[in-house]
């Protein structure tokens, strides 16, 4: 009985931590359009970090 508590409790914490793994993946995009919005125009740099942002809401985990 005590063991499904702690189940639960797990997954609601894994729940509302939110997506690490869309962060990990999509933080190189972000840099890299941060860094060619300084030398290009914005809508170059925009885009590589628009690129992020859906990866970041592709990946569910």
């Amino acid at each position: 009985m005590k063991i499904k508590y702690i189940i639960l409790a797990v997954l609601t914490a894994l729940f509302f931590q939110g997506c690490i793994v869309g962060d990990v993946v999509a933080l190189p995009f972000r840099v890299t359009g941060a860094v060619v919005n300084t030398v290009a125009p914005d809508i170059v740099g925009d885009t590589i970090s628009g690129t992020g942002d859906v990866l970041d809401t592709a990946i569910p985990f």
